[in-house]
């Protein structure tokens, strides 16, 4: 259940017994009142408040904003309440049902009709295949919230994809291959960029982006985990179960080395906990855009089966700072929010939306592009890592767990 349920208690029968009545028994009955009552009004309220967003999620999975219970909050603002007169606007930069079919569990969670954020989520449909597109307009049918908008599809064009963007909205850009969003991740990022409107933009914390990728190496929520080398006789499947504590221990020859052009060995492969960190890929890793963790698909493997280990353990709070600031240079943009204001005066927009929107346009109006450590999201996958990443498992195990933990049974919409 997401909430706990209310239950009643018989009164309880005196009959024609007499109690005894002195000062004492008063106060101290009508203290016991007061503290039943105390603690049964809160009760009541609070279950009362969310008891429409309890019949929404009737998974059996977490509730609403589960993670804040975790240590290290760092002052989360999961109760964030939105100003009144602000729109918040879904942006998603769609291409691909594969990962978005996992991702429309967390944007439905953050509907304002389910509780969350988001007046309206638009998909920004970026693709000409007609498989991906039938499919999208399925799942816009799933919401009055949710919205197909057809962009240019013409190279690596994004300019025409914020047309779309009205002055005096704020916009949650995020990519298709974001697998995982924390509860507090919108409402921290919102609240950030709508109280320092300095800040040009404002990114989650986003675990599987180059740079990022280095300071989480450094704040130890790195783990050791290497490929597995052999296929086992029957492989498990993650739609059995996501949680890293169910892997067995890696097994391999003492000098192993992932290499640089290491290949699979074998498909859907999972990665294994290991001995020490020392000799596996996160150590290639460096702070830049353009660093190893960019074009090496074994860093981001290594990095999603230590994030699987973190979230079952509630130990997300490894990932977590305050914030980061990139000053003029280059940061990820897979989940930022923005001001449809500073978006329209920004146009027209660079082919290179990355690049314009945190080191151009943040130099020239001494608007920097900050990150906010305390929200914390999963990055499938880089275009240089797709193909070893389509290698493993990880994408279904994220399915897994979304399904188990997030989305709304009668709503999830798989991709065929």
């Amino acid at each position: 259940m997401l909430l706990p349920q209310l239950r009643g208690y018989a009164p309880l029968r005196v009959g024609k017994a007499q109690i005894p009545v002195n000062y004492y028994t008063v106060a101290l009955a009508f203290f016991t009142f007061v503290l039943v009552f105390g603690i049964g009004a809160h009760f009541f309220g609070s279950t009362v408040k969310a008891g429409a967003l309890a019949a929404a999620y009737a998974t059996g999975g977490l509730p609403r904003y589960w993670s804040k219970t975790g240590k290290g909050d760092l002052g989360g603002v999961t109760m964030w309440k939105k100003p009144e007169g602000l729109k918040i606007v879904g942006l998603i930069f769609y291409g691909r049902r594969s990962s978005v079919s996992i991702l429309d569990c967390y944007l439905k969670r953050n509907l304002a009709e389910n509780g969350g954020l988001f007046d309206q989520v638009l998909f920004l449909a970026r693709t000409d295949k007609k498989e991906d597109l039938d499919w999208l307009d399925v799942l816009v049918k799933t919401t009055p919230s949710y919205r197909r908008v057809n962009v240019s599809t013409i190279g690596d064009q994004y300019a025409s994809a914020y047309d779309v963007c009205e002055d005096g909205t704020m916009y949650i850009k995020i990519d298709d291959d974001i697998v995982f969003i924390e509860d507090s991740a919108i409402p921290t990022i919102a609240k950030l960029k709508y109280e320092h409107p300095e800040y040009f933009t404002v990114s989650a914390n986003i675990m599987n982006q180059p740079s990022l990728s280095w300071v989480h190496q450094h704040l130890g929520a790195i783990r050791p985990y290497l490929p597995e080398l052999q296929q086992p006789p029957e492989t498990p499947k993650p739609a059995s179960g996501w949680k890293a504590s169910a892997l067995p221990r890696w097994q391999g020859p003492d000098n192993f080395t992932v290499t640089d052009d290491f290949v699979a060995p074998y498909p859907h492969h999972r990665w294994l906990p290991s001995d020490s960190i020392d000799d596996t890929p996160i150590m290639t890793a460096s702070y830049g855009a353009f660093s190893a963790a960019l074009w090496h698909w074994t860093i981001a493997a290594q990095e999603h089966f230590s994030f699987f280990e973190h979230l079952e353990k509630n130990e997300l709070w490894r990932y977590k700072f305050h914030h980061w600031d990139y000053f003029y240079q280059r940061m990820g943009i897979q989940f930022i929010a923005i001001m449809g204001q500073d978006i329209n005066r920004a146009k027209p927009i660079d082919r290179d939306d990355e690049a314009y929107f945190s080191e151009v346009v943040p130099k020239k109006l001494k608007r920097h592009a900050v990150v906010d450590g305390r929200a914390v999201v999963a990055h499938y996958s880089f275009n240089p890592q797709i193909e070893g990443m389509s290698s493993t498992d990880i994408l279904d195990r994220y399915r897994a767990y979304a399904i188990e933990n997030i989305c709304i049974k009668q709503q999830h919409t798989k991709p065929t």
